[in-house]
């Protein structure tokens, strides 16, 4: 064992490279458990060990410069280095955050505790030199940290011919692993979120395009749809997650395309729109090569009307995403360098994407409330498309399949009074099923949707002792 005080490390400049051994980052292969004894043996099987690019350890600490996250308070590392030559004045170029052992085929070579906060020289002696040969060496490293920022970055050099180190790669995917839910499992293209989206505002004719699409992610300048795709991505699950099948971070310097074919087939008086039940971040829509539409915002749900550069038969949808986390945007908990709580970003399509055909005109949405006191909901029609002269909203009150009472009126507002009305409750939470159909002014349904209520009301009172 060859142990060096931290007295004796050397602060490294940058200085000219002239020893030719290339300095890179690996991949090393690392475990975060202890692994067998002979580990820092070179006919070691490290086949199962995971695989990342060095230094390993937390951005936030000083002086690091991070390829891989490392969070735990331990981590093993193995590394061949080739070396064209066994250099002149061998040293090892090092950072560690706590405490550090250093193998070379085999034989420890180092053993540092405490912690550092920059990159410092530590020359081999005589007998650690002696370790290295031409060829393949197996580069072997334990770090342990016990509290605070943890680092730990190791490569073999020429003391006289400091190298300037590159920019660590930085990680392309997020943190990968085999656990998967029972529910997870069964996740296929053809079952994925098959439920209707949109439980509110239900209508009959709607179809479901979740499934395999396929993606490509591009630098953020490239603006043209790109000429090939690099696979299958399973919506609606976003570019991060297991289940889409791709478990890729998307850059702020990067765009995230979609592309999936569409068989449309338009129908005079209706309009066919897209939905997207949310989309993370920005995203701009084109159907047949003009743009239809775009949103900003990852949470909300959006729509867009394809009505005008729909054909029928085959239409070709693109979906581009940009997902700046990390900048001004509103981002929750999800940051582009993870800690403290460690959530996975999420970008691109994450919700339900779905078609469906509505009237020219037609009701965009409903505003419903209701009087405990006197029995009633009511609800207000958000219409879109030109007014027509006298037309009227209908609302029918369903409990089942029965129907418990029926009102007309105008888009402003529509009360029903429902007759023994169930009051909903925590205990006891009753759902009226609703009916509303806009009207012409000869009677005939123009645009019908179905939606639902409880009969509640919420308030305050005081207890025996006065209390709120």
């Amino acid at each position: 064992m060859y142990r060096f005080l931290l007295m004796n490390l050397v602060l490294f400049a940058a200085a000219p490279l002239g020893w030719s051994q290339d300095v890179s980052d690996g991949p090393w292969k690392y475990v975060l458990r202890k692994p067998g004894p002979r580990w820092v043996q070179a006919d070691f099987n490290d086949e199962r060990w995971r695989e990342g690019f060095g230094g390993f350890g937390e951005r936030s600490t000083p002086g690091s410069r991070v390829g891989t996250e490392w969070t735990t308070p331990d981590i093993w590392l193995r590394r061949t280095v080739e070396l064209k030559k066994v250099p002149a004045k061998p040293a090892l170029l090092l950072h560690h955050d706590e405490n550090l052992q250093v193998f070379i085929n085999g034989t420890e070579v180092v053993s540092l505790t405490g912690y550092i906060t920059e990159y410092k020289v530590v020359p081999l002696d005589q007998k650690a030199a002696a370790t290295l040969k031409e060829g393949s060496n197996l580069l072997a490293v334990h770090c342990h940290q016990t509290g605070g920022g943890q680092f730990v970055d190791v490569h073999i050099i020429d003391a006289d011919h400091v190298p300037q180190l590159p920019e660590p790669p930085r990680p392309e995917h997020p943190f990968k692993t085999e656990l998967m839910t029972q529910w997870g499992e069964k996740v296929t293209p053809e079952n994925a979120w098959r439920e209707y989206p949109r439980p509110a505002l239900m209508r009959d004719q709607w179809t479901n395009l979740n499934g395999l699409w396929d993606y490509a992610v591009t630098d953020i300048a490239v603006t043209e749809t790109p000429a090939q795709w690099d696979g299958d991505i399973l919506v609606p699950f976003c570019l991060e997650s297991k289940l889409s099948g791709v478990q890729k971070l998307l850059h702020p310097d990067q765009a995230l395309w979609y592309h999936r074919e569409l068989d449309l087939q338009p129908v005079s008086g209706q309009q066919t729109w897209l939905n997207f039940e949310a989309v993370d971040y920005e995203c701009s829509v084109w159907l047949n090569g003009q743009q239809v539409g775009g949103h900003v915002g990852g949470n909300v749900p959006f729509s867009v009307d394809l009505s005008k550069a729909a054909k029928p038969g085959k239409n070709t949808l693109i979906v581009r995403v940009t997902d700046a986390t990390g900048g001004t945007q509103l981002r929750g908990k999800q940051r582009t360098d993870p800690n403290g709580i460690w959530y996975t970003r999420v970008s691109g399509i994450w919700q339900t994407v779905w078609l469906e055909q509505r009237s020219v005109r037609h009701i965009d949405d409903l505003k419903i409330s209701t009087d405990i006191g006197k029995s009633s909901i009511t609800v207000k029609a958000i219409l879109n498309g030109d007014a027509a002269e006298g037309e009227a909203l209908q609302v029918t009150v369903r409990d089942g399949s029965r129907v418990v009472a029926t009102a007309k009126g105008s888009a402003d507002g529509v009360s029903v009074t429902v007759p023994s009305a169930k009051l909903w409750s925590p205990d006891n939470p009753f759902l009226y099923d609703l009916d509303v159909a806009l009207l012409n002014a000869g009677g005939a349904v123009v645009d019908s949707v179905k939606s639902y209520a409880g009969l509640r009301e919420v308030g305050k009172v005081r207890d025996a002792d006065g209390h709120l």
